[in-house]
């Protein structure tokens, strides 16, 4: 995929300068298609109203503004992004993009044994758009108040704790695996088709813990429905800068560190010059000050880099998180 990558920076210089060597019977052959010529479609792997379907339409309208044509939005979740993706990587409009987290990429890999794609080889990074952590919460009933206070009660090995993750292999489960693993506990996993209904049960204190955006999160520790324990990122969230990280309370491996991304791909076959409009419409609408505004209030760090960055973060997030799926036993079989 990284290969693709090298030829963005060149591509609209390499097409002028071609056209401009070219004798005139040659420039007078049909140019090929300009893009983008019709509609433009993004292809969400989140449910409706989800923060990356949000994303997703706000993104969709900074573009069609640019590019002059209408872009729309179809939602196809399910099965970890793998849906959403195979349609994408099959696509062969020059039109079709995808938006997404790294779920289809990596978190799929321990949930299907197969996949209709290869992550790798099907796929053209073009940016990823933004970034946030994700806060631990668990129902106010339970004692623990943080990650040091829940090690303590889990230490003797009697109590059952329960966590919700959002199906096998997916973030909560890589994250609360890790930690039992470092500190010698064990806890229960409770596996949901998502994030709403495990967050439903944490209110009804059926389960103890799960993970929110903070955006989710806010007004809930807000009315004392949920409390938080720890976020999962880079760095304290912005929306709650009085919750420690998972690396403060101790733990720094990578899978701690690392925040759900929302990114933008495409076919691998896509004409590099389209790959680099695209590239550069969506750094233009990430810049932007209403939309960086945007991402701020639903708990995102703006990011908007190029498909080279990105290309070198995914290959380092897979390098990481492969072995740890392995090492975990999450990996399918």
């Amino acid at each position: 995929m990284h290969t693709r990558r090298r030829f963005l920076a060149r591509a609209l210089a390499g097409t002028l300068a071609g056209a401009l060597a070219l004798p005139a019977s040659a420039t007078a052959a049909p140019a090929r298609e300009t893009f983008p010529s019709r509609t433009l479609r993004l292809i969400c792997s989140s449910p409706p109203g989800a923060p990356l379907d949000v994303i997703s339409r706000r993104l969709a309208e900074s573009l069609s503004r640019q590019l002059g044509v209408a872009v729309v939005v179809e939602n196809k979740p399910g099965a970890a992004g793998v849906l959403a993706a195979a349609e994408v990587a099959r696509a062969t409009d020059g039109h079709t993009f995808l938006v997404t987290t790294n779920s289809p990429f990596i978190t799929a890999l321990a949930v299907m044994k197969s996949l209709p794609y290869d992550p790798q080889a099907d796929f053209a990074l073009i940016s990823k758009i933004g970034a946030s952590p994700t806060v631990l919460v668990a129902n106010p009933k339970f004692g623990p108040g943080s990650l040091a206070e829940l090690v303590a009660l889990l230490k003797p090995g009697k109590a059952n704790v329960t966590y919700g993750s959002w199906g096998p292999g997916t973030m909560p489960a890589q994250v609360m695996e890790s930690l039992a693993r470092k500190a010698g506990v064990a806890l229960t996993e409770v596996p949901y088709r998502g994030s709403p209904p495990a967050l439903q049960d944490v209110l009804a204190n059926e389960v103890d813990m799960t993970f929110l955006s903070p955006q989710v999160a806010l007004p809930l520790i807000e009315q004392g429905r949920i409390k938080p324990l720890a976020v999962v990122g880079g760095g304290r969230a912005a929306l709650l800068p009085g919750v420690p990280t998972f690396a403060q309370a101790g733990y720094d491996d990578f899978v701690f560190g690392n925040p759900t991304w929302a990114g933008i791909a495409a076919p691998a076959r896509m004409p590099p010059a389209a790959l680099a409009r695209m590239a550069q419409a969506i750094g233009v609408s990430v810049q932007d000050a209403d939309m960086r505004e945007f991402l701020v209030s639903i708990g995102f760090e703006a990011i908007g880099n190029t498909p080279q960055a990105f290309e070198e973060e995914y290959r380092a997030e897979r390098a990481a998180l492969l072995p740890l799926l392995e090492a975990l036993g999450m990996m399918a079989r």
